[in-house]
């Protein structure tokens, strides 16, 4: 108990026990027991508190605390922090009332004070060694696991989180709950000073929330809703990103990013390519090198360069003539499924409506990461750790490419249709594969020999159910040249094919 800012028992884990761990808070209590018998000292005392808050005892807790009598200084700083974490998760809901009781009582602990960083050390500020969080670190924790638990994400999430860090991660629910917060009128002094406060610059907040929602209804195939959110989206500034620049003279300097003027920002500048189609599987190469135009002189609405709004524009318009029974009906709802796949966490241009700046490789684009649920489990707390976003529907790029297979007549775009669903489809396999359960680890001594056998059967599965568009075009355009083509490009299908 040498540092005074600093809770020598707390953990961040305070809820986190079971049966086991009760066993030992029993022993534990019948050592300190016997502790305060023989020795004067209040320490004993302040643990036989501590241990009553854990076995969630806090009225029990905070009888021992007010009948300790001490004129130790850290002592009684200690005291008096445990009487508030006993205050605070003693209350069956934070309210609007009992937020307005921890600022008028608490809030020492809650409302920050400026602390001036070292510049020139980036890593001033970085704690190697572990120690426990400060008391006002474990009361806004504390803070934010309550309001998890009472359905507040929103508020949960602003406790430890940035407004801005909704990129990273911008599942529905969540950004909902924090667009509520925001919303919100009439917030207690509480809500103002210690969330709203996180609320950081996106620029436009309505335009960052409103892009985020168009995003959202284009990966369901929505262009109707889409349009309507993008129609709110004025003077969009980027996607808030931050450049970190490094000099021996000044150490690390912040500075926001700053967008080109032809550059993508998050909602300008979409080449006409999202509609074409990929030549080969890079992300790293320019989209020209990559990816391959379906050719669009049958849609003059098409440009060469497009914001969200005008390419939402264009996909109603797509829609409105793939309800036809033609060969332009067909092209239609071929390029609405490309787009539909290149925008998935398949395609070259996966970045575009999940809130990314580039392709670039990350936890969004990671098939166990989006389709295993929510992983927030206490509070948002290191949010950025991880990446949760709602997974892609594969079936609704298959069915505009059903509509197109359909209406073509035309072999050679029938065999690329079919290689394109092909893909889309693997996607399918991908998402099963990462939910797929595994019973056992790498500690399994036979743990070879069984993941083996498990990707064995997971290559069966695979060819049963997951490879029904590669088997039709083997069948039926095993001689066309777009396959032909398809095979000197695709290794895999190349294997397929024989």
């Amino acid at each position: 108990m040498n540092n005074p800012n600093r809770i020598p028992f707390y953990t961040t884990g305070y809820s986190g026990y079971d049966d086991n761990t009760k066993d030992y808070l029993n022993d534990l209590e019948k050592f300190t027991s016997k502790a305060k018998e023989k020795s004067k000292d209040e320490y004993w005392q302040i643990a036989d508190a501590y241990l009553k808050f854990l076995k969630k005892d806090y009225k029990e807790s905070t009888e021992i605390l007010n009948e300790i009598k001490t004129t130790n200084p850290e002592y009684l700083e200690e005291i008096k922090r445990m009487k508030v974490l006993n205050d605070i998760v003693s209350q069956p809901k934070v309210d609007a009332a009992f937020e307005d009781h921890l600022m008028k009582d608490y809030a020492e602990y809650f409302v920050e004070k400026e602390v001036k960083k070292d510049t020139a050390n980036v890593n001033s500020d970085y704690d190697y060694y572990g120690n426990a969080p400060s008391t006002a670190e474990f009361l806004k924790d504390v803070m934010a696991n309550r309001y998890f638990l009472q359905g507040e994400d929103g508020k949960s999430f602003l406790m430890n989180n940035k407004l801005s860090d909704l990129q990273y991660n911008p599942n529905s629910s969540l950004v909902k709950s924090v667009e509520a917060f925001y919303r919100k009128p009439n917030k207690t002094q509480f809500e103002q000073q210690i969330i709203a406060k996180n609320m950081d610059s996106v620029g436009s907040v309505d335009a960052f929330f409103s892009t985020i929602y168009g995003d959202r209804a284009m990966r369901l195939a929505d262009f109707e809703k889409a349009k309507s959110y993008y129609e709110k989206v004025q003077k969009f500034g980027g996607i808030p990103r931050e450049n970190y620049d490094w000099t021996e003279k000044d150490g690390q300097k912040i500075t926001p990013k700053q967008y080109a003027s032809s550059e993508y920002n998050g909602f300008n500048n979409i080449p006409s390519l999202v509609f074409g189609h990929n030549v080969w599987e890079s992300y790293q190469s320019p989209d020209a090198e990559s990816m391959k135009s379906e050719g669009y002189t049958e849609f003059p609405f098409i440009k060469d360069n497009m914001n969200k709004l005008e390419l939402t524009d264009v996909l109603i318009q797509l829609k409105k003539i793939g309800n036809g029974k033609d060969e332009k009906a067909a092209r239609a709802n071929q390029l609405i499924g490309n787009l539909l796949y290149n925008t998935s966490i398949l395609g070259y241009y996966r970045h575009l409506f999940v809130m990314d700046i580039d392709n670039s490789n990350g936890g969004k684009y990671y098939f166990w990461n989006n389709d295993k649920g929510n992983p927030y489990k206490y509070y948002y707390k290191n949010f950025l750790d991880t990446s949760y976003i709602e997974p892609d529907n594969f079936d609704l790029a298959i069915n505009y490419y059903q509509k197109a297979l359909k209406l073509s007549n035309n072999k050679e775009e029938k065999a690329r249709i079919l290689f394109q669903m092909a893909s889309a489809e693997q996607g399918k396999y991908y998402q099963y594969e990462a939910k797929a359960p595994k019973d056992f680890d790498y500690s399994d001594p036979k743990w070879s020999e069984k993941e083996d056998a498990r990707q064995k059967e997971m290559d069966n599965l695979k060819n049963q159910k997951y490879r029904t568009y590669f088997a039709q075009l083997k069948a039926q355009y095993s001689d066309a040249e777009t396959t032909k083509n398809l095979m000197g490009s695709c290794s895999y299908f190349s294997y397929f094919m024989r």
